[in-house]
């Protein structure tokens, strides 16, 4: 027994110990799962267990946007409005764009009667998205809850226009004139209500409410004509309409027309013979109508007196006390008149006319009783009713936007009291509302002069200076009143507000200084405002001062330090300041934070790509490369991460990898030219030419343009080894009629390191023909060393008999090309050899080579010296040349089978010629020279030469 006790009390604590280490170890839940549950919970209506939940994950994660805005709907859904607002609030401090917050705050406002503070949300949304359907639905909602019915139809018409085919846009509309013509009945003004009932009537003809109404507007009126006419319009459309029927029915009934409504009874039972409440009123309509012809209405018989007796003052009386009683002003304002025929200036009558005229809402006529009555009664009370009957005149006249009208009724109440608020007040709206804001300020001056202290004149007239632009006069206004009443939060958005909207206004204007000057005040009123302290990072950016801009920044992160706005637009501010490790930095975070944001992403990337550049001008071609490559790990389609990978790498002459990074951008844009270009050129500095030339020819099919064309012919040349080439010379005396001329044929191969070539020279002369072959070899040994190396043999007949020359180039910096070399000549049993010496350099399109011989002809020996210039064009493809010389060198092909006789002779020359390419691929050129030759003291004699040429690769 013992021992079982034992094993109860080991497994009691066992299962104890296990559920206290699983709750120790249990992994807490995150925000992100409080709110999910909260929103199941609100889907529910298990309001105060969502609030709960809501209140757990914002201590997990106080920063949590979405959660606020859920607690401040769940708030809303239970009716505590000032949490609600609290946390709807804090929703748009971090984010003014946050549109559901808007549409709260605006329900908050709405249910908790505050319409002012709604207007004025739905106006700021508004701001930050024009034209929004359903912010424009929710500001008419605004207008039509706080009854300004005005206002609400000239909107509901804009409205209307912009989204004329929206059924809610329709339903809306016709909902605002049958809100407001609910209100104007209920309040007995049937002229209005009539209006707007109609109003609704013409977008929605069928709407029963509306009709119902008007019919019922005419009953009350007692125009029972009116309403019976206008039912049996309908049933002309709808003959067999029960409901129609009846309500037709009924006016004959209230108008005591039995015999008519016996009729209509009839019929209904004709055509619904089953109809029970039919069935019933037959024998109820009959009783009705034989009581009334039994006992005729007392106001039948007062009227019957009147008919014949009409001064009756008696009846009079009675008739037109009954008529009011039952609403029928329209009779007894008829019965009134009827007795002021007889006794026009009767004050009884009179001030019952203007009572039936001021109940109908007639203010006007009843306003102008009232002056008249007023010259025979000076009391207060009649003053008082007189000013009443003029300012509600004047409203109504302000209503329909009969501004003259309206003024006209103001200054008559002010004539009786020039003190009187409600009358200044409403002339100053009168003014205003027709922008005369010169003659409000006239009012609104006097207004102030009568009440100094009221707040709401003070308000209005700064309201009037900031419309005028006279913004600081208004800001002095505002400034003063909040000194005043220090603790008025609404004084203090006024004046945040004047002041905001002329700095915005300043800085659509340019005036960066003025406008900086508006937000710095708000800001030292108000050190957290997010607007001012946003207008003046993105001034301080306008006129290049980051780092005011940055002071700003960092002043506004003091408050909000998890905006995500401003934390983008301080890394904005920093990449400007080159400081992009910072900049980088934050938009890093913010990409964390937010993965799928498009723009935290693009930011993050931009800075990127900033710094890489930014390397690479500093010649960090590897730090660059590192950050490129970082891109591209985010995105590995990133245009302009592969192209400055590929630029860096060419920079780096590592061709091979800027090859692969080139093949990859054309994986994700196969077709796109910059991409495409890199390839080919890429392929063009490994001297890979012919995929190269492939990649050209893409190129041109995709984007046909003469560059690209032309790129693609350059690329097609490099492929061709072979080439082919004709030149004819000719030579020319004055001192003798024989001509020289040399026909030539060559063929050149292109190698790897150069070229060589083979070449046949032919020349006719009387003593025979003359032919030389001769080998030619260009050789690089290195990008910066080649050589040249030359050799012919003839027959001897117009040529010398072997020749042989070799040079060696070096290129060294600043495009300076030296030359040393040596030439054997062997002619005419004479021989001779030369050394040689050149050096040459280039100035953007310009070359220039100056070369030297020293010749050896044994027993003398002579210096020759030349000049060539040449001034390259497209693509150094062709080239103007301009040659001198002075002495006879052993490369000059015209004069090398005279050399020995014309090794000491004074010789000058000038030439000039022009080579031309077509395709890179066929080239022509024609060359002259004069040479001039000292041959005595006094004798001299002339050579001209002319030089073709033609030359084609294959």
């Amino acid at each position: 027994m013992m021992s079982v006790f034992k094993y109860i009390l080991f497994s009691a604590v066992l299962c104890l110990s296990l559920q206290t280490q699983a709750q120790l170890f249990k992994k807490g839940k995150d925000a992100d799962d409080l709110y999910n549950e909260a929103v199941q919970e609100t889907k529910q209506q298990h309001y105060q267990k969502a609030i709960q939940l809501s209140l757990q994950a914002l201590e997990k994660r106080p920063d949590f946007t979405d959660q606020e805005l859920l607690l401040g709907r769940l708030y809303l859904l239970t009716g505590n409005y000032e949490p609600a607002r609290k946390y709807v609030k804090k929703v748009l401090e971090k984010d003014p764009l946050y549109k559901d917050a808007y549409l709260y705050a605006i329900n908050i406002e709405i249910s908790d009667k505050k319409y002012e503070e709604a207007a004025c949300y739905v106006d700021e949304a508004l701001y930050h998205f024009a034209g929004d359907k359903d912010l424009m639905l929710k500001k008419l909602a605004v207008l039509d809850v706080a009854q300004n019915f005005f206002q609400g139809g000239v909107y509901a018409n804009s409205l209307l226009e912009k989204y004329s085919g929206d059924t809610t846009v329709q339903k809306a509309y016709t909902g605002h004139f049958l809100l407001a013509g609910r209100y104007y009945q209920l309040r007995g003004n049937d002229l209005l209500a009539q209006q707007y009932y109609e109003k609704a009537l013409m977008l929605n003809p069928g709407n029963t409410e509306a009709k119902d109404a008007i019919t019922g507007m005419y009953i009350r009126s007692g125009s029972y004509t009116k309403a019976i006419e206008q039912v049996n319009a309908e049933l002309a459309a709808n003959p067999g309409s029960y409901d129609l029927m009846m309500r037709k029915l009924g006016l004959l009934q209230d108008t005591h027309d039995y015999a008519e409504a016996l009729n209509i009874l009839q019929a209904i039972l004709k055509r619904y013979p089953n109809d029970g409440k039919a069935r019933g009123m037959e024998t109820s309509l009959r009783m009705e109508a034989a009581a009334w012809y039994a006992n005729v209405d007392p106001y039948l018989l007062y009227q019957g007196i009147l008919e014949k007796n009409p001064g009756n003052r008696e009846a009079l009386d009675k008739v037109i006390g009954m008529s009011m009683s039952r609403g029928a002003y329209r009779e007894a304002l008829a019965w009134i008149n009827r007795g002021l025929k007889s006794a026009p200036n009767d004050q009884r009558l009179l001030g019952l006319k203007m009572d039936v005229l001021e109940s109908d809402r007639k203010f006007t006529e009843a306003a102008a009783l009232a002056e008249r009555l007023r010259l025979g009664n000076s009391s207060a009370d009649m003053r008082s009713h007189f000013i009443a009957l003029k300012i509600a005149s004047g409203r109504d006249y302000l209503a329909q936007q009969q501004y003259d009208l309206a003024l006209a009724e103001f200054e008559k109440a002010l004539q009786a009291d020039p003190s009187d608020t409600t009358a200044l007040d409403m002339m100053a709206n009168t003014y205003i509302s027709q922008k005369d804001h010169v003659h409000a300020l006239q009012v609104l001056d006097k207004a102030i002069a009568s009440n100094p202290d009221n707040v709401r004149f003070l308000i209005k007239k700064s309201s009037v200076l900031a419309d005028m632009g006279q913004y600081d006069e208004a800001a002095e206004i505002a400034e003063q009143l909040l000194n005043k009443y220090p603790s008025d939060q609404k004084l203090s958005a006024n004046l945040i507000d004047l002041r905001l909207t002329a700095g915005r206004i300043l800085l659509q204007s340019e005036e960066y200084d003025l406008a900086a000057g508006e937000f710095r005040e708000v800001i030292a009123q108000s050190p957290n405002n997010l607007d001012a302290l946003n207008y003046l990072i993105n001034l301080e950016m306008a006129v290049a001062q980051p780092d005011s801009a940055l002071l700003y920044a960092n002043q506004a992160l003091q408050y909000y330090p998890d905006n995500k706005d401003l934390l983008l637009k301080k890394a904005s501010v920093l990449t400007e300041m080159k400081r992009y490790d910072e900049a980088n930095a934050i938009t890093y975070q913010l990409m964390q934070r937010y993965p799928f944001t498009v723009k935290y992403r693009t930011a993050y990337t931009e800075g990127l790509l900033a710094s890489g550049n930014a390397a690479m001008k500093n010649n960090s071609p590897d730090s660059a490369l590192t950050t490129f490559k970082k891109i591209l790990a985010i995105n590995r389609k990133d245009s302009m991460a592969l192209l400055y990978t590929i630029n860096t790498l060419h920079t780096k002459k590592e061709y091979d990898s800027a090859l692969l990074y080139a093949n990859q951008g054309l994986r994700y844009y196969p077709t796109d030219e910059i991409f495409l270009q890199k390839r080919a050129t890429t392929l063009e500095l490994l001297k890979m030419y012919g995929p190269a030339a492939v990649t050209a020819d893409s190129i041109v099919l995709v984007h046909n343009t003469p560059a690209n064309v032309d790129y693609a012919d350059y690329l097609h040349s490099k492929v061709m080894k072979d080439q082919f080439g004709m030149y004819y010379l000719h030579s020319s005396y004055d001192y003798t009629d024989g001509k020289y001329n040399i026909a030539t044929l060559e063929y050149r191969h292109f190698i790897k390191r150069g070229s060589y070539a083979a070449r046949l020279n032919y020349a006719g002369r009387a003593q025979g023909t003359g032919l030389q072959g001769e080998a030619e070899l260009y050789y690089i040994h290195n990008p910066k060393l080649y050589s040249y190396a030359l050799a012919t043999y003839s027959n001897e007949v117009a040529f010398a008999k072997m020749r042989l020359a070799y040079s060696i180039f070096k290129t060294f910096k600043h495009n300076i090309e030296g030359e040393l070399g040596i030439r054997y000549l062997n002619a005419d049993s004479s021989t001779s050899i030369s050394g040689v010496a050149s050096i040459a350099k280039t100035w953007k399109d310009f070359w220039v080579n100056f070369r030297a011989y020293y010749i050896s002809q044994s027993p003398k020996s002579y210096t020759s010296f030349n000049l060539t210039t040449r001034y390259y064009m497209n693509r150094q493809q062709d080239y103007l040349s301009f040659t001198a010389g002075l002495g006879t060198s052993p490369d000059d092909r015209s004069r090398l089978i005279q050399f020995p006789q014309l090794a000491g002779l004074l010789t000058r020359s000038v030439g000039a010629g022009y080579q031309k390419t077509f395709k890179y691929r066929t080239t022509v050129g024609l060359f002259g020279t004069w040479i001039n030759q000292k041959i005595s003291t006094s004798d001299y004699q002339n050579q001209y030469d002319i030089y073709i040429m033609l030359q084609r690769k294959f």
